[in-house]
């Protein structure tokens, strides 16, 4: 009957309502059919339909304008709403055990469904539409559910909801595929399973806190208009949202992404999804993640997150900072094809790789790093950069690389500055491109076996001018590839090409630290029995450390006994200096050890009554004009003398008789004790080199 044949044979609601639960209670009834009926009301308050023959309840295209309210009932068997008009369901408590069917049914009101058991076969909202509120808070569900296409315009709530597995499960068992939240989406603890999300827009603020996936959760092509929060979501199998996109806030903090044991798929992926608004993915933990073709169009924090499994960030937008400060990539990690508009920071990051996913453990293949790129503090295993334009600087400073560094035909705009101050590179290559020079700080850091070249053979001449070398230590590394460049420079190899840009090295350069940076390379030259390379820096070494003892001695603030002690350093350095090259210039010590003596003769013949010998003086003039030869024979007997007794010979027909000349010649004979030294130790140098 329609409400006016009711109202007309004086059918109250209460009639109606009474006759309507007699009749699903009844056991004689073959079939439990409403379908296109009106109904007021519908009140099944703590009932409880337990019948023989398990006939489904079947409202289906029926109007109940002020709802249904079945607190605390059960119901053995199905009940089906579909295609009906409900104005609002209330009931909290229940228990359907053989499942709910309410597809493209509208709820004109507040649906209530919190506390309730679903069994059966599956829950159906398909193509439903709620127009107020939908609260289903810890309820149980071990059926298929499905919100597919469905219409929320009101806030709704599946906080603490066990949405657990059925056995016959082959896909998906809870979908939200198509489906419209027009209010606020909570899933806060909700305990999901194999579950779809596909297409749904989220035009409001949607939570999924500390909600937990016992299988593959995905999102794919969904939108999220408002803030999104997934903070602390563990979730045992993979996790898809690609094509997703968020135009709010996402927040992932803590999330745990184990994935599952298909290692051809992505235990998370993030393939072409699009971030609007800041990401946060901070303290996460991720296993194989794939972010191929994502734009992050603001900042990114994936902030002391752990990577398991290996990485691929191909062909991805950073549009603002992108930060992964103390990240654990465990697996190799790839940035390929993409581009860093902000700051990348991966500072106190570690890259241990080891899956062999890749060549290097991190390889970063035709990126663009637009501003800052920091990697300080890292502890890297080996990393690659091949095709990479820096447009800024790049921080390796505290950097430990334990492998290999590969920096390969890179782009340097704008006098990019790489600095790996502190830094530790056990071996590796770095190339500097054919156009344009990075200059490279290795102040205080220690590099092992890397090769320094140039992509262009001419600018070998050139290259380690762009190489910053302040008390660095060289552990194996290869000066022999270097030493047409350094023989051409004079073995000076603290040059450096300063950029124009704003440069603040950790250490300026000075005596005592160039000092000790040539001593580091003399060792390192040493222990590679690369003697000519270690004889030349240790001239270099002597070099600075003269202009050191200078510096002390000419220092007012020092002690007096500091200052004398580091003069007389300084006298002795420059003799060595001035008459062996430290032992390393055996030409010059012969030239000294030949000549000295002819400057002694000079002085017997020429220096007056005070240098006067046996032989006798003369003059200048008197050389000149006397064609006798008496001068030329009193020089030539000065010179005999002077030779004789700086050999130690003296055969005695010549002696010393001013106060000078004694006082030189006994000069002689110490300074060929000193001088024949020196000539000995230079030869055996020589021939070592």
């Amino acid at each position: 009957m329609t409400p006016e044949e009711r109202r007309h044979n004086d059918i109250t609601p209460q009639d109606l309502q009474a006759a309507l639960i007699s009749e699903l209670a009844a056991e004689t009834n073959d079939k439990k059919e409403f379908i296109g009926a009106h109904i007021p009301h519908l009140d099944l308050d703590y009932i409880d339909i337990e019948t023989d023959n398990q006939y489904p309840i079947d409202f289906r295209h029926t109007t109940i304008e002020d709802g249904i309210s079945a607190a605390h009932a059960r119901f053995e068997e199905r009940v089906d709403l579909r295609n009906s008009t409900v104005g609002g369901f209330h009931s909290p408590n229940c228990a359907f055990e053989d499942g709910l069917l309410a597809s493209k049914t509208v709820f004109t009101d507040v649906v209530t469904l919190s506390d309730t058991d679903f069994n059966g076969d599956m829950i159906d909202f398909a193509n439903a539409t709620f127009e107020q509120s939908l609260t289903c808070e810890e309820i149980t569900a071990s059926v298929d559910v499905s919100f597919k296409n469905a219409e929320f315009n009101g806030c709704v709530s599946f906080d603490g909801a066990l949405l657990t597995e059925q056995a016959s499960t082959i896909d998906d068992n809870i979908i939200f595929d198509d489906a419209i939240f027009h209010d606020t989406a909570s899933f806060k603890h909700t305990s999901f399973y194999y579950t779809s999300f596909q297409d749904v827009r989220f035009h409001d603020t949607a939570s999924f806190k500390h909600a937990t996936a016992n299988g593959t959760i995905r999102l794919h092509g969904s939108r999220f208009h408002a803030d999104v929060d997934f903070d602390e979501l563990h979730c045992q199998e993979d996790i898809s949202f690609s094509n997703v996109i968020f135009d709010g806030k996402a927040s992932f903090r803590g999330v745990s992404i184990s994935g599952g044991a298909d290692v051809l798929a992505d235990d998370l992926s993030l393939t072409n999804a699009r971030f609007n608004d800041e990401a946060t993915f901070e303290r996460g933990t991720f296993g194989f993640t794939n972010a191929e073709g994502a734009e992050f169009n603001t900042c990114v924090n994936f902030r002391r997150s752990t990577f398991t499994d290996d990485v691929a960030f191909c062909d991805v937008t950073f549009a603002n900072t992108a930060d992964f400060d103390e990240v654990i990539f465990d697996g190799d990690v790839a940035f390929t094809d993409s581009t860093f508009n902000g700051d990348a920071v991966f500072r106190g990051a570690e890259f241990n790789g080891g899956t062999n996913y890749l060549e290097s453990d991190a390889v970063f293949t035709d990126v663009i790093f637009n501003d800052v790129a920091n990697f300080s503090d890292t502890n890297i295993v080996s990393i690659e950069f091949s095709k990479t334009e820096f447009q800024s600087t790049v921080d390796f400073t505290n950097a430990e690389i334990t492998d290999t560094v590969i920096i390969q035909t890179p782009t340097f705009t704008d006098d990019s500055y790489l600095d790996f101050t502190d830094a530790t590179i056990e071996e590796g290559t770095i190339t500097q491109p054919k156009r344009g020079w990075g200059y490279f700080d290795f102040t205080r850091a220690t590099i092992g076996d890397v090769s320094l070249t140039a992509a262009d053979p001419a600018d070998r001449r050139e290259l380690l001018d762009y190489f910053r070398f302040c008390d660095t230590t060289f552990d194996a590394f290869d000066f022999s590839q270097h030493l047409e460049y350094l023989d051409r420079n004079d073995w000076i190899l603290h040059r450096f090409v300063q950029p124009e840009t704003e440069f603040s090295p950790a250490l300026e350069f000075t005596p005592a630290r160039i000092e000790k940076t040539y001593l580091k390379a003399k060792s390192s030259a040493s222990a590679q029995s690369n003697l000519k390379a270690a004889g030349e820096f240790r001239v270099k070494r002597q070099q600075y450390a003269k202009r050191k003892f200078a510096q002390i001695a000419t220092d007012s603030a020092e002690p007096i006994r500091t200052r004398i002690k580091n003069g007389l350093r300084t006298i002795e350095n420059s003799f060595l200096e001035l008459s062996c090259g430290y032992g390393l210039r055996l030409y010059r010590i012969t030239a000294v050890f030949i000549l000295f003596p002819l400057v002694a003769a000079i002085l017997f013949a020429f220096g007056g009554p005070l240098f006067e010998t046996g032989a006798g003086q003369t003059s200048l003039s008197q050389l000149v004009t006397d064609t006798g030869g008496g001068g030329t024979r009193i020089l030539l007997l000065n010179i005999y003398f002077s030779y004789i007794t700086f050999l130690t010979i003296g055969y005695g027909g010549i002696g010393p008789l001013g106060l000078g000349a004694r006082f030189l010649a006994a000069t002689l004979v110490y300074l060929n004790v000193i001088l024949a030294g020196l000539f000995i130790y230079s030869l055996i140098k020589r021939s070592e080199i």
